[in-house]
């Protein structure tokens, strides 16, 4: 079995013609979706539940506007990586400043992830509580072994395919139950109102849930953590090596133009997918 080559080189037989109808793209994406899949969770459960019952529909349009403010960025960062080659914390590790090893950027974000293994400890622990509710028997503390053990074996066991795979089903699944019950949910007229939804779109700040509204700006769409991330995803795609060493060439500037278009429908295809699905949380 020929040796697996490694993403964040090049190859000359790697390099690619980007797809050239809308299509062709569709078919190429993928990191959105495996973005979708880490963005949906504790925070659009928890957060967005707990701000629309603060404030109702008034805070509508806070969750639309977190969800749509951040892609920008997400897409610049893409767009870096498929035309260099480099990773996210590659280019942050170029910015001006100081520097102890690496950048003070990259410190920075070091310090965040660690304090986001506080949200993953915690998404364990909920998710085995729901476990230990439908199997009162087993402990928390078994199902948190347990799922600990299932995501070790899902990083190390496969490659990027087999993560953006299952990432496809798990964002079919939540977009179509949270979707499915936000339309059952307008068949209630004593808990849905389309002129409440209307006035959830008027740009006024709630006042009781205001210091929520805040939070659930922060927490929902494409995190910092997420922003960092992307690239990698990217870059395992193979958008990077598909358009091979920067050149300068003519060539090359079209293949890169093709792949950034690519990318930026897989961004707006993820935009799509967790806007639905938080602003159906939200309801």
């Amino acid at each position: 079995m020929p040796a697996e080559k490694d993403p964040y080189q090049f190859y000359p037989e790697d390099v690619e013609t980007p797809p050239a109808t809308t299509l062709g793209s569709l078919r190429r994406i993928g990191p959105g979706l495996v973005l979708s899949a880490s963005i949906v969770g504790s925070g659009e459960l928890i957060a967005t539940t707990t701000l629309g019952a603060q404030v109702g529909y008034a805070a509508l349009w806070v969750i639309l506007l977190s969800c749509a403010a951040k892609v920008f960025v997400q897409a610049e960062i893409g767009r870096y990586t498929i035309s260099s080659g480099e990773t996210g914390l590659e280019a942050f590790n170029r910015v001006p400043g100081p520097r102890l090893g690496v950048n003070w950027v990259v410190w920075l974000w070091s310090l965040m992830v660690l304090c986001t293994l506080l949200q993953v400890g915690a998404m364990y622990g909920g998710v085995s509580q729901v476990m230990n509710l439908i199997f009162p028997s087993t402990p928390v503390s078994f199902w948190v072994v347990v799922f600990a053990l299932l995501t070790v074996a899902l990083l190390l066991g496969g490659g990027y395919e087999r993560v953006e795979h299952l990432a496809a089903i798990k964002v079919g699944l939540f977009t179509l139950l949270t979707f499915t019950c936000a339309l059952l949910l307008m068949r209630r007229p004593e808990y849905f109102s389309w002129a409440g939804l209307a006035r959830g779109l008027a740009f006024e700040l709630p006042g009781q849930g205001l210091a929520t509204a805040v939070a659930v700006f922060g927490i929902t769409g494409v995190g910092a953590s997420e922003l960092f991330m992307y690239p990698y995803w990217c870059v395992e795609k193979g958008y990077a090596r598909f358009t091979g060493p920067r050149d300068g060439s003519a060539a090359w500037q079209s293949r890169a133009r093709g792949w950034i278009r690519v990318m930026q429908l897989d961004v707006f295809a993820s935009l799509i997918v967790y806007t639905v699905a938080t602003v159906a949380f939200y309801l």
